[in-house]
């Protein structure tokens, strides 16, 4: 097995002075450091994603706007110069990218993967790793999301990840906890 760590959209937008804050990000990012700093000393490939807003998106959602502050990778989980950075404008990091040819390239095999947010690009880039052959891992404290309305009421963030926890490790993912993780206590499983 070959792991690599996938860091989805942990851009500045994502955060309190950002255009689109999420619940919990600098939680969230200095979690995924501390798997970013494992990965690192383990010798294991760390990759980012870093979402743009499609031009024609732009003025219905004016975040992550190509070439803005917003867009860079925020420095709690900044890449070294060696790090693969993908670009994307897609929710799923493998569509319309090189990321799949890259990893089998490389021989990667298994994929943690962790970021922002759950519900969309986290999510999405999951289901299509594994759909691609790629059995995956999602690291409970290193994603987030944020509140979002339901029928008029405000449904909470903490809920919203809760429920694509538990959905995403049904069929496609496992989930464990990042101190579990750390001291190297976890499986992939592939369905």
């Amino acid at each position: 097995m070959t792991e690599a760590l996938i860091v989805v959209d942990v851009q500045n937008d994502y955060f309190p002075d950002g255009k689109l804050p999420t619940w919990k990000p600098v939680e969230t990012a200095e979690a995924i450091a501390k798997l970013i700093k494992k990965f690192r000393g383990d010798g294991k490939e760390v990759i980012f994603i870093k979402h743009i807003m499609k031009k024609k998106q732009e003025e219905k959602f004016p975040f992550f706007i190509r070439g803005s502050y917003g867009t860079e990778i925020h420095d709690i989980v900044k890449p070294l110069p060696n790090e693969k950075i993908f670009e994307k404008e897609e929710v799923s990091a493998f569509h319309r990218t090189d990321l799949k040819d890259y990893l089998s390239s490389t021989g990667i095999t298994h994929l943690m993967v962790v970021g922002m947010m759950i519900h969309n690009c986290v999510n999405a880039t999951v289901y299509s790793a594994v759909e691609a052959g790629f059995p995956s891992l999602v690291v409970d404290e290193c994603v987030n999301t944020m509140d979002q309305p339901l029928y008029g009421e405000i449904v909470k963030a903490e809920e919203i990840k809760k429920a694509f926890l538990t959905g995403i490790q049904f069929v496609f993912s496992t989930v464990h906890k990042l101190e579990d993780v750390l001291k190297g206590k976890y499986e992939y499983t592939f369905f």
